[in-house]
């Protein structure tokens, strides 16, 4: 059994998410704590991908106009888990932009990318 396989996915995605959250928590510098915002952003992604994924899903959108589609409407795929990912994907990446541009004003005003430091010059 391979560990990145469907099955396994919903586990790897919560256990990647609190690995990121343990990274944001302890790390100094600031352009590691953007990787670990993005892990976290990849972590949920995917868990919607996995909630979303039916083996037995057929690939059409929930929409029936014949009596006969109603029968086989158990195997239509659900479209709200493909338009949170969706949603979630173009949030993660307006905010990593907008972190990024911040990251870049401050490390031009301050010449440093560590927490510490930055600390000590607020104070």
């Amino acid at each position: 059994m391979d560990i990145f396989s469907v099955e396994y996915m919903e586990i790897f995605s919560i256990a990647l998410f609190f690995l990121a959250y343990f990274g944001i928590i302890t790390s100094k510098n600031i352009i590691k704590s953007i990787i670990f915002i993005m892990l976290m952003q990849t972590a949920a992604v995917m868990f919607w991908l996995k909630l979303g994924a039916e083996t037995s899903a057929m690939p059409a959108p929930p929409i029936i106009y014949e009596a006969d589609l109603l029968e086989r409407a158990v195997f239509i795929a659900d479209p709200l888990p493909q338009a949170l990912t969706l949603t979630a994907i173009i949030i993660g990446f307006s905010v990593i932009a907008i972190i990024i541009t911040m990251l870049n004003t401050l490390y031009r005003h301050h010449r440093t990318t560590d927490w510490g430091k930055l600390e000590k010059l607020v104070q």
